[in-house]
């Protein structure tokens, strides 16, 4: 990891490959050497690992979403509720030490996001955090909140989330259902780094609009695809989804919510940056 991090992909799937040879079904040796091909360009050699992964183990979730990332074969129109809950059960305890490594700024976008709106810091605001992990934007939303409510697939992320005692409720649960169940509940809703397991993002912006008070802001991230913008999105090797300005403007509009998008950088993958959108719309 150390190895790929510095962009030597070559040295790092050497590496992995002797995982592999000592530990022939590690699940995340396998994900990682898959991942390190795509970065060499070795798309067909990742869909191999996939492929082989599959057949040991048919109903493995993260095998089955990312030979579609890697294959184009059978994509999903979103990450499905195992594959997300499985990914970040399994690494959940160091999951803010790894992305604080990767430069990860996506909280901090976000809070910036409605720090810059006419929102002030007297915790008078209903806000819900879609997504929430571990919590890392709780501490930065909470000056702005009356009732601060996370809502998580992961039961280990939501652990975590709840250490950080800053929550008033935190709930297990698909966040699209969770919308869908509100009704001019909030004042404001985030997302951080979570729609980019999201393909049609519509069914998402329509369920927060009436999760939404009137006036109320959802802000979120994704990351940006470079596609023309009529081909909406795309699945990557990384199992992410990226969708280009004018599809997440289209599908806002559509929505009847008000958007300012901004382009930025999200974190680092294998030392380089991951482009992405900030939205902030308000009903």
């Amino acid at each position: 990891m150390l190895l790929n991090a510095q962009k030597r992909p070559r040295e790092a799937a050497q590496c992995f490959s002797k995982v592999i040879t000592l530990r022939p079904k590690d699940p995340e040796a396998r994900r990682l050497l898959a991942l390190a091909h795509c970065t060499l360009g070795e798309v067909d050699e990742a869909v191999r690992i996939f492929e082989e992964w599959l057949a040991d183990d048919p109903d493995d979730p993260i095998a089955r979403h990312m030979l579609a990332a890697c294959s184009g074969r059978d994509v999903p129109t979103r990450a499905s509720d195992a594959f997300v809950e499985k990914t970040f059960d399994s690494f959940a305890a160091s999951f803010d030490s790894k992305l604080a490594k990767l430069l990860y700024r996506a909280p901090e976008l976000v809070a910036e996001m409605l720090a810059r709106s006419d929102a002030s810091p007297s915790k008078s605001l209903d806000i819900l955090d879609v997504g929430c992990g571990t919590g890392l934007c709780g501490a930065l939303l909470s000056p702005y909140a009356r009732r601060l409510v996370g809502v998580d697939l992961s039961d280990r992320m939501l652990d975590q989330a709840r250490e950080r005692n800053v929550y008033d409720e935190l709930v297990k649960g698909e966040l699209t259902a969770y919308l869908d169940g509100c009704r001019d509940a909030y004042d404001v809703i985030v997302s951080a780094d979570t729609l980019v397991y999201f393909g049609p993002l519509d069914a998402v912006a329509i369920a927060a609009e009436q999760a939404l008070r009137p006036g109320g802001r959802l802000i979120f991230t994704v990351e940006e695809s470079a596609a023309d913008d009529s081909e909406g999105y795309s699945l990557g090797t990384s199992g992410r989804y990226r969708h280009p300005h004018g599809y997440v403007q289209q599908i806002l509009d559509a929505a009847k919510l008000r958007a300012e998008i901004v382009s930025v950088e999200l974190r680092l993958e294998a030392g380089e940056p991951v482009a992405g959108l900030l939205v902030a719309a308000v009903k």
